[in-house]
């Protein structure tokens, strides 16, 4: 029997060496001896198992047995995880397949508390109440291992039984001093306090989280579909609708229409408008539903700020710090959404806006259509029919303008010494603009209404100079775009394409359709926007009371885009007076206007033509092209001899406009 139990020592020594050792302490020792060790409790195992337990089989009970072929694999755990809780090492290959990572795991869990082996139950309170603040990490930190939850680990298969059980008889010591330190802790200081500062944080999140999760749907539903819906009902019946109109406008122009069918069609087109009304209605509704959705989020935001203070003031230190954090977390989620709900606000807004001023257009084009149809009535037999060419501008014309203007304010940009933005003042180097500025157009969507053969170069194409103001990121490897500088010429492509003319001055859902498209571009990217739209036929006056009313001009659009209309018919600017990037970028936009060769042009108008009884009426192109002058002046001087009772302009098929001399 002594034999044995000089065996049974030999067998074990190494073993219970490694057993009184700690994860750090076997950390230290070097590979090669950690693998020899390894190797040689492996040995002793394989030799307790299969010789010892054969030649000494009273030695030891069953349940003795048991134990100490535990301790063997729990000392080969123990050093198989000193290679395992390395940074970025690997356990070595002939250990890998002995243990599973739940196994290892566990190993280095109960490490990090082995500390408190050598401390009583008093001195380990008074430890966690030392650590004051990191108090609740050392409380998350344990209840997240694998030692707080010993039936999980027990209930892996992959887990062997007797390593599960020397390891809790292992540390159950210590988990025990754990728990009744925190007991006491709790008992003397409170923690009640701390634990209920952070369950209403829980809870008011949780809670908050759940209707951002609703109103998200919400939101989704009433976008999805959204434009679809507005394509459909609305802008395809306007575009069929204007398309209409301006057939209409082109039979009145050539002098042959039939009245009574021209009217027979108003009729029809003004019968088809039921959504007009009713898309409004409906978008006004939405706006409404959407409003109480950003109200919802506002509740929440409120509730949650209030406990956010209670944190604040009636949390213990060591819990305020998570309480907050956990409340700004979710308060950060909140006002995103909000902002997603207001600019989705904002969106229905403009649509609806959009929506009620082309349906007004339409309206406005009717009644001028239905108009010169009685004046036609009145006047059959006169075969010198047209329209009123007030604000008529010629295909080629509109052409001239578009590029005699944007040639200007190419000019206006390169000679900038500096640009006001909505942070203030950029100063302007030469040469700033290379690489910063382009040209579009909107050329393929005019080729789509030209008949076959027809040259898009004789027609306007609504092109825009865009110029952009950039700041460096990143030193310098990337560009952020902080201010757009842009002038687009809005001229009705289909209007010039159908009829060769375009007599409408431009209206306010004329300058929305464009004005939104910025708003879009500023408001995602979160950078200033300029923008000159220029009108070959002029603005209504609608628009221009839009855009000069300084208390809704700014604020209808956006924070970020500032508007300035050009009048191509005289020259004139309208823009905000109370917005300082409109007003002091103003001179950019300023169209070419040659003031001289108008008034010339005006004095040769009326000494050739008006006073001379041998004319009753005369041609811009003859004017043009006798004298000399260029169409746009032209036309600005019949402009001016209109305004000064000295004819009244008209447009005629085929021939173009004309000043009818002393009508």
């Amino acid at each position: 029997m002594s034999d044995c139990a000089t065996r049974f020592e030999e067998l074990t020594r190494e073993t219970d060496t490694v057993l009184a050792e700690d994860l750090a302490a076997l950390q230290r020792l070097s590979e090669p001896t950690r693998i020899e060790r390894y190797d040689g409790i492996k040995r002793s195992e394989e030799s307790f198992v299969w010789e010892f337990s054969e030649d000494c089989p009273e030695f030891l009970t069953d349940e003795e047995t048991a134990r100490v072929r535990g301790n063997f694999r729990l000392a080969r755990l123990l050093i198989a995880a000193s290679f395992y809780a390395d940074d970025g090492a690997t356990v070595p290959p002939a250990m890998a397949d002995d243990f599973v990572e739940a196994e290892l795991q566990a190993v280095v869990d109960f490490d990090r508390y082995k500390q408190f082996d050598a401390l009583t139950e008093s001195q380990i309170e008074e430890r966690i109440r030392r650590m004051e603040g990191e108090v609740y990490e050392l409380v998350d930190e344990y209840t997240s291992t694998q030692i707080a939850d010993m039936d999980a680990l027990i209930e892996n298969q992959d887990v062997q039984q007797d390593l599960v059980e020397r390891l809790v008889a292992r540390y159950e010591e210590r988990r025990e001093k754990i728990r009744h330190g925190f007991f006491v802790y709790v008992e003397t200081h409170g923690l009640e306090h701390m634990v209920a500062a952070i369950e209403e944080a829980v809870t008011a999140v949780a809670e908050a989280e759940d209707e951002r999760e609703r109103v998200a749907d919400e939101l989704r539903s009433e976008v999805e579909g959204f434009s679809e819906t507005l394509d459909s009902r609305v802008r395809g019946r306007y575009r069929e609708a204007e398309s209409e109109l301006r057939e209409l406008e082109g039979e009145l122009a050539s002098g042959q229409a039939d009245p009574e069918a021209v009217r027979a069609r108003l009729e029809t087109v003004a019968s088809g408008g039921a959504d007009g009304t009713a898309v409004p209605a409906e978008l006004r509704d939405r706006i409404e539903r959407t409003s109480e959705l950003g109200e919802r989020i506002e509740e929440r935001i409120a509730d949650l700020e209030a406990v956010e203070e209670r944190a604040r003031d009636q949390a213990t230190e060591q819990a305020r710090p998570e309480a907050v954090a956990l409340v700004e977390n979710e308060l950060d989620e909140l006002r995103d959404q909000r902002a997603a709900v207001s600019e989705q606000v904002a969106r229905l807004e403009r649509e609806c806006e959009r929506v009620e001023t082309a349906r007004e257009a339409l309206e406005d084009r009717q009644a001028d259509l239905e108009s010169r149809v009685d004046e036609i009535e009145r006047s059959v037999g006169d075969d010198g029919g047209g329209v009123d060419g007030d604000h008529a501008v010629t295909a080629a014309m509109a052409r001239m303008l578009e590029m005699d203007y944007l040639g200007r304010f190419d000019i206006s940009m390169a000679e900038a010494d500096s640009i006001r933005t909505r942070d203030g003042t950029v100063e302007i180097p030469d040469g700033y603009w290379e690489g910063r500025s382009e040209r579009r157009s909107e050329r393929s969507r005019l080729s789509s209404w030209l008949d076959e053969g027809e040259d898009p170069k004789r027609y306007p194409t609504n092109a825009v100079a865009r110029y952009e103001i950039t700041d460096e990121r990143y030193l310098g490897l990337a560009t952020a775009t902080e201010t757009v500088v842009a002038a687009r010429v809005l001229a009705d492509l289909r209007a010039h394409a159908t009829n060769g003319f375009d007599a409408s001055p431009a209206t306010l859902d004329d300058l929305l359709s464009v004005v939104n498209e910025a708003v879009y571009e500023a408001e995602r990217g979160e950078h200033g926007y300029l923008l000159a739209v220029a009108s070959p036929t002029g603005w209504s006056e609608r628009v221009r009371e839009q855009v000069e009313t300084a208390d809704v001009a700014r604020s209808r659009y956006s924070k970020y885009v500032s508007v300035c209309l050009v009048d191509l018919q005289d020259g004139s600017l309208v823009y905000d007076e109370s917005d300082p990037v409109a007003r002091e970028n103003a001179d950019l936009f300023a169209p070419p206007v040659d003031a001289e060769r108008v008034d010339d042009c005006v004095a040769t108008v009326r000494r050739e033509y008006v006073e001379d009884v041998a004319h009753e009426s005369v041609l811009l192109t003859e004017v043009a092209e006798r004298h000399g002058y260029d169409e746009p002046v032209v036309k600005r001087a019949f402009n001016e001899l209109e305004a000064a009772g000295a004819g009244e302009q008209l447009y005629l098929d085929e021939l173009g406009l004309s000043l009818e001399c002393g009508t």
